[in-house]
């Protein structure tokens, strides 16, 4: 029988940047097939590879050192990037010419712990300021307190001198 079938087991793919990611396939055709990946995303519709089971493949520049290519049509993309998100579209070609796509959703996430740490840090950074602002205001507040004290004590004195004064 002709024809060609394409078997997806996770349609959807979550993924972290700098991790890696396995787009799995497997293909059922007569003959020996060419496989094909590519990306649609917002950004581009790029063709990734182009190969045939036991011969080198064709990678593209962006992915020349970034990619793994498996004989059943898989293929694995190493240290992910932002815009590595997209739909991967797979395609297989038999040798009569009869081809079948499937496809692929790669969601690529950014290290959500590192921009909480980062805010972790300001924020204690921010408390301690805080705590040492509140600090300084009291003792502000002390010293202010001392040098009325001693003032009123002077004038109390100096009150008391005119007294004594006045009454000679």
């Amino acid at each position: 029988a002709k024809g060609v079938t394409i078997t997806i087991p996770n349609q959807v793919i979550n993924a972290t940047v700098e991790e890696s990611a396995l787009l799995s396939v497997e293909y059922l055709c007569q003959g020996t097939p060419t496989i094909q990946w590519s990306i649609l995303s917002i950004w581009k519709t790029q063709n990734i590879v182009v190969w045939e089971p036991k011969k080198q493949p064709n990678i593209s520049e962006s992915y020349k050192d970034r990619l793994c290519t498996y004989s059943n049509g898989s293929i694995q993309i190493l240290n992910l990037h932002e815009n590595d998100s997209g739909y991967y579209v797979v395609t297989v070609t038999d040798h009569f010419g009869t081809s079948k796509d499937a496809a692929i959703f790669l969601k690529v996430d950014v290290h959500v712990y590192e921009d909480l740490h980062f805010v972790a840090v300001i924020l204690t950074v921010l408390v301690a300021l805080s705590g040492f602002s509140m600090f300084l205001i009291w003792l502000l507040k002390k010293c202010v307190q001392m040098i009325k004290r001693k003032r009123w004590k002077q004038q109390i004195r100096k009150e008391a001198e005119e007294i004594e004064l006045q009454s000679l």
